[in-house]
């Protein structure tokens, strides 16, 4: 019996159809993977089935009955739980606090009962395998333990089936396998797991039955594991890309131009120390390394957001900086897809004190259209966008500008893989025309398919450099070196 299901659900935003006709089966005891191109609805589907929007027509059931009234709260407390894109949580409270933050026990006189608290938290954290203290405080956690403890949250409130909206975007292969088997220690001990991702290999490796979305309609819902994986690859990306056969990425390695940007010696203590390189014109150099090795310190620092202590950032050319959080660093989410799209360039369309509209919205709506982002409305507000197609806008924007180096933070975290190819595309052509290009990810394959050469960072120096076809775990291996103090 499918423990959670969607019935022939609609959802509107205005004139956009986000999800229509949409149906689909959960069912207890193994990983459903919910896939498809960035705006295809995946996410709000999800979030239907969860109770944080209401569909238009269609009906959520849990368990044979429907769900109503129709909230959060309501499924919450009949046992669906959703961890979003975005973590929720409260970097000043504890990992105790947050667990139970809304549904506290209440003991004796109205006090907080923290022992009985403490103590279902740390039996849900033995049931999954994971290790946190769940008093130390939430700033202090890598984004693995945050992920864990998303889930650990979820299931503090009972939760039976457990969705996830891209769990993986944010963490490094290492960490993505010890979450999946976090989730497949919930599922065989009978929960439904329910993932959102556009990592098909995920889906091949773990999921056990697959929903595929194409322009808010489910085109496919099969099992998974009746044909050899190369194979069930190949069908998730026909599915996923319909006719779209993406095109191959890989360039001839250029000859070096002249040094365009060189960092000497710039340290920036606990965060950054002792970090020399260059980049030469024409050159992809990818920048390896897990959360917290100082990758965001160092964006920052050759974004002008930081000051290093000692040393020198020289750059011989304009830079354009893509961040690595998209929502704390990228947009202004309340603003129109046009402010976005223009957002720190207001100068470039100023006359005579006044700033000339129709200039403004036709280079805004020339960049929206090269994203590719859906829908094209200028006017909608960015918030409207789901996070790939976000993505989309924040690395058209920093590719437009009239800058000979490029610095780019996990530029195609949350896209689908249609657009994470275009994307690419995109960074090779600029190199191509003599642009000096830093990209920052742990997405291994990624970066061996796009740079030149590739420097790790680990616990704020650079520990080594290796060439782009080295394999993933010699690059993984410097990853999680422990750079001397």
């Amino acid at each position: 019996m499918a423990v959670l299901c969607a019935v022939d659900v609609e959802k509107r935003f205005g004139s956009c159809v986000a999800v229509s006709g949409a149906s689909l089966r959960v069912e207890p005891g193994r990983i459903h993977a919910v896939v498809g191109e960035n705006g295809a609805g995946k996410s709000t589907l999800l979030r239907v089935m969860a109770g944080q929007l209401a569909p238009d027509h269609g009906h959520v059931e849990i368990d044979g009955k429907r769900l109503a009234p129709h909230t959060a709260a309501e499924a919450i407390a009949r046992g669906v739980g959703m961890v979003a894109q975005h973590f929720q949580l409260i970097d000043a409270l504890t990992v105790l606090e947050n667990a139970i933050l809304g549904v506290e026990p209440i003991g004796a006189f109205g006090v907080v009962d923290v022992a009985a608290a403490e103590a279902k938290l740390e039996g849900v954290l033995k049931d999954l395998g994971v290790r946190l203290d769940v008093r130390a405080l939430v700033r202090e956690l890598g984004v693995g333990d945050r992920q864990r403890l998303e889930i650990a949250r979820v299931l503090y409130r009972d939760a039976q089936v457990v969705i996830l909206d891209e769990p993986t975007a944010v963490l490094t292969p290492r960490e993505a396998t010890q979450l999946y088997e976090t989730l497949h220690r919930l599922a065989d001990g009978g929960r439904a797991v329910v993932v959102v991702t556009h990592k098909l290999d995920e889906v091949a490796t773990h999921a056990r039955a697959v929903t595929v979305l194409r322009r808010g309609r489910v085109i496919a819902s099969r099992e998974i594991g009746d044909v050899p994986r190369d194979e069930e690859l190949r069908r998730l990306t026909q599915d996923v890309m319909g006719d779209a056969e993406p095109a191959p990425t890989r360039r001839a390695r250029p000859a070096r131009g002249e040094p365009l940007l060189e960092l000497r010696d710039v340290e920036r203590k606990p965060q950054l120390r002792a970090i020399s390189l260059s980049v030469h014109a024409g050159e992809i150099l990818g920048v390896a390394g897990v959360e917290g090795s100082g990758q965001g310190e160092l964006v920052r620092v050759l974004a002008g957001l930081l000051v290093p202590a000692s040393g020198r950032v020289v750059a011989k050319a304009a830079i354009s900086v893509l961040h690595g959080d998209r929502h704390a660093e990228g947009l202004v989410l309340d603003a129109s897809l046009q402010d976005n799209l223009l957002l720190g360039e207001l100068a470039h369309y100023v006359r005579g004190g006044l700033l000339r509209a129709s200039r403004m919205e036709a280079e805004a709506s020339a960049r929206l259209a090269r994203s590719g982002a859906v829908p094209r409305e200028l006017d909608l507000p960015a918030q409207a966008l789901s996070g790939g197609n976000q993505q989309k806008l924040v690395v058209e924007r920093a590719m437009s500008r009239a800058a000979k180096i490029l610095v780019l933070a996990h530029p195609t975290r949350g896209v689908d893989v249609g657009a994470a190819r275009a994307i690419h595309a995109k960074i090779l052509e600029a190199a191509s025309q003599g642009v000096a290009i830093l990209v920052f990810g742990a997405d291994l394959d990624e970066l061996r398919a796009l740079c030149d050469r590739i420097v790790v960072l680990a616990r704020g120096t650079i520990v080594g450099e290796v060439p782009a076809d080295a394999d993933n775990e010699r690059i993984g291996a410097l990853m999680l070196t422990e750079a001397a103090s």
